[in-house]
């Protein structure tokens, strides 16, 4: 939204008057809105999310509603009367006041009850107090009519959105209020006289506009800093109060390491505010459609008090999740690009008593990196790994970019498998870099010999025989190391091989000291570091291979330092013996 200046003609409308002789016959406007004139995503989003909350209030029942009067692809026709919007309020803002228990008192607040409940914890039983309190709840009927687990942990993922971002100061919650204590909401005359006023005021030539809070537009704010104010017309800036009921609500974490006096380490998740994935439709009918049918889709496993597929490791995996939901649907039948031009993601967070904006981007659909990402989701990543993977898959760039940048500042027990040290609450590093490097093999293997000529086919070339001589060091280094030979070692009955205790030791230690080894250095030093400590033991390579890996050391070091650090990581893991139950 750009500062009170003239508007855009986003929309016709018209102010139905009582005939002459009825005054029985209710004031109606009816408003035609153009769905790529309006603003914003979260314009068309919220034009979106009205058909959506109309639907919903059709099926259950709800009398008078706003009569859609024309849907077309790009636009459509409301008809509002006084009525009809004091429903459509009354069902927006409804909530309920209930009871909480909670462990501690509230600061600066008395508790409505306190009682003592009986707990067991270690096989042991004990009192404990609990505290009661009364807290106002949206209530969010809308959305429980499509979820499958209607008043279940969606809907609370909502609510607690709601609480913490849009209406995360007090003051914004009288809407609320209001309605816990079973009155009309008040919003709905004021804004049917705004409605009228600008119609009135549009057949004069003239515009008008209110200003625009952060309560119903992320980033905005009636005044910022700068006393800079951002408005619309109250058309549009209805619009805005149905965007987050086609949205998806989703929770970033990060983790700590947290070691015990042994020196186990162990990560600690906590959450990072949230994560708001706003669609912008190119098509009004279809995405009516897909998003009803995705939030009746949403996926119910619980992780702890959060849907499990709510939680993610980054932003950008939210506004991916948003679009496999979409793509699931619409792509058994035909392009679901046709339903959603882009999605925006904006990941916030309450911080004391402000809400602040911690991240935005947007992602648009398409169909080669929606199909990777679904291979990927069902698959649990390192979250370290996942963090630049996943954004070379949406960016379209190498896999690897960007993993120089985590390797050389994240705790090495994170990055390469110690016993003992790595977290075992967590996916492996090793194993997710283990898995690339095989899927690369397997792809080498049905490539085309003119595909290995491009740009892709050598650099998926480069990496497997990088791979190769990394892993033929690590394997004689521990060999040498141990006192063993690997052709030595015993077979399962299905050919897996059993790796000895001390050979798996000498595995871990030889792939740490060349990964700390390669950390440090740059350009000539990491060549020399290459040639004169990897290539120190016998190493088998064709001739052109010698020249690609030679060529890409003097003129591209930094891509094969992150290659050689990679398979340093993937090599330092040894596949469990079965007959081992160490719980790992």
């Amino acid at each position: 939204m750009t500062p009170k200046k003239k508007q855009l003609d986003l929309f016709d409308a018209e102010l139905a008057k009582p005939k002459s002789g009825n005054t029985s016959k209710e004031e109606q406007l009816t408003i035609k809105y153009h769905l790529f004139d309006l603003p914003t995503a979260q314009h068309k989003a919220g034009l979106a999310g009205l058909l959506v909350m109309i639907e919903s209030m059709k099926r259950r029942g709800l009398v008078p509603l706003p009569e859609v009067k024309e849907l077309g692809a790009t636009g459509m026709t409301i008809s509002l009367t006084e009525k009809s919007l004091q429903t459509l309020c009354d069902d927006l803002f409804d909530a309920e006041i209930v009871e909480v228990r909670v462990k501690k008192k509230w600061q600066g607040k008395q508790p409505k009850e306190t009682v003592e409940i009986t707990v067991e914890r270690d096989g042991k039983k004990k009192q404990e107090k609990r505290f009661i309190y009364d807290v106002l709840r949206p209530k969010g009927l809308f959305l429980q009519t499509f979820f499958q687990d209607e008043d279940g942990a969606w809907v609370q993922l909502w609510r607690n959105m709601l609480w913490n971002v849009l209406r995360a100061q007090p003051t914004t919650r009288k809407v609320y209020e209001e309605r816990s204590l079973s009155k009309h909401s008040s919003f709905a005359a004021k804004m049917f006289a705004s409605l009228a006023k600008e119609i009135k005021n549009q057949k004069a030539g003239k515009r008008i506009s209110e200003g625009i809070a952060g309560p119903v537009f992320i980033g905005a704010q009636d005044k910022n800093a700068e006393m800079v104010s951002f408005a619309g017309a109250p058309s549009q800036n209805f619009l805005l109060h149905f965007w987050h009921i086609v949205s998806l609500v989703f929770v970033p974490r990060f983790f700590t390491i947290e070691r015990s006096k042994e020196g186990k380490s162990r990560v600690k998740w906590q959450d990072h505010g949230f994560t708001l994935v706003i669609p912008e439709p190119s098509h009004l009918e279809y995405f009516k459609e897909d998003i009803i049918d995705t939030l009746m889709r949403l996926e119910t496993d619980m992780a702890g008090a959060r849907p499990k597929r709510a939680i993610i490791d980054l932003s950008m995996e939210g506004g991916l999740e948003y679009l496999y939901y979409l793509a699931r649907y619409r792509g058994q039948r035909q392009g679901f690009d046709d339903c959603v031009n882009a999605v925006e993601i904006y990941h916030v967070e309450k911080q004391g008593n402000n809400v602040r904006m911690l991240a935005a981007e947007r992602i648009a659909p398409e169909t080669n990196v929606l199909a990777r990402y679904e291979r990927l989701r069902q698959i649990k990543m390192n979250p370290v790994f996942k963090n630049f993977y996943l954004q070379n898959i949406v960016q379209g760039t190498p896999w690897y970019q960007g993993s120089l940048a985590v390797m050389t500042s994240s705790p090495i027990e994170l990055l390469t498998y110690i016993r003992d040290r790595t977290p075992v609450n967590i996916p492996y590093f090793s194993i997710d870099a283990g898995r690339r490097f095989f899927d690369i093999q397997k792809g080498l293997e049905q490539m085309e010999e003119e595909d290995m000529k491009t740009e892709e086919g050598r650099d998926d070339l480069l990496a497997r025989r990088i791979h190769d001589l990394i892993r033929q060091y690590v394997r004689r280094k521990a060999e040498s190391k141990s006192g063993k030979n690997v052709k030595n070692f015993e077979k399962t009955g299905d050919n897996k091989t059993l790796y000895p205790q001390d050979y798996r030791e000498a595995v871990e230690k030889v792939s740490m000291d060349a990964f700390l080894s390669m950390r440090g250095r740059r350009e000539q030093d990491f060549v020399e570091y290459f040639t004169g400590t990897i290539c120190s033991v016998p190493q088998f390579l064709p001739e052109d291979d010698f020249l690609l890996v030679s060529q890409a050391l003097i003129s591209e070091w930094e891509r094969v330092k992150a290659l050689s650090m990679l398979a340093i990581s993937a090599c330092s893991y040894l596949p469990k013996n079965r007959k081992e139950n160490n719980g790992e």
